[in-house]
């Protein structure tokens, strides 16, 4: 685990044979698919995510991915404090980008829809099976920067969730990832 400006990262935090069960759990046991109407959109209203998007309750996962959510907490209570609500009823976006597809999510930034809460910190754990080409992850605060590391199977990054980001299109291979966000009362 580590901070490299701006975001937190863990290196190989679920093993190969982890992350072959918790892909074949997830598609046989999704609840279901990202509603179009859910998507970022340009000024346009054209989808920026061109992908397909799983949703799955975090509860049905959570077995596999505690530990992970607790870091992220410690994490957060340690370097930025946050008032954050328990992990527990949330969905997980699981993302499928496909070579064939060349798909990619456009720069966006992810916030929340409910007008009480605020989404405050963003997760990103790299379930794919096997490298893939192209599916770079940028973020873009002072500047823009490349996040190497969440090639890395079985990676995990968290970031702050108002920070610009972006996937570049996948040209090989699949790139498979789920998504956490760690929300909480409005900022004050």
């Amino acid at each position: 685990m580590s901070l490299t400006s701006p975001y937190w990262y863990w290196n190989k935090v679920l093993s190969l044979k982890e992350i072959k069960k918790i892909n074949k759990f997830i598609i046989n046991n999704y609840d279901e698919l990202e509603d179009e109407s859910f998507k970022a959109t340009d000024i346009n209203n054209k989808s920026k995510k061109n992908t397909n998007t799983y949703i799955i309750g975090y509860p049905k996962v959570k077995k596999y991915i505690h530990n992970l959510v607790e870091n992220c907490y410690i994490i957060n209570n340690r370097n930025y404090n946050y008032d954050l609500w328990p992990y527990d009823k949330q969905g997980c976006h699981y993302n499928i980008y496909k070579g064939n597809e060349k798909s990619n999510y456009d720069w966006h930034t992810d916030a929340s829809r409910e007008p009480y809460s605020d989404m405050k910190l963003t997760v990103l754990i790299n379930l794919s099976e096997k490298p893939f080409e192209g599916g770079d992850l940028f973020l873009q605060e002072n500047n823009t920067i490349e996040v190497k590391e969440l090639k890395e199977i079985g990676s995990m990054i968290m970031f702050k969730s108002h920070i610009r980001h972006m996937v570049s299109p996948v040209t090989n291979g699949e790139r498979k990832n789920l998504t956490l966000f760690l929300t909480g009362p409005n900022f004050k």
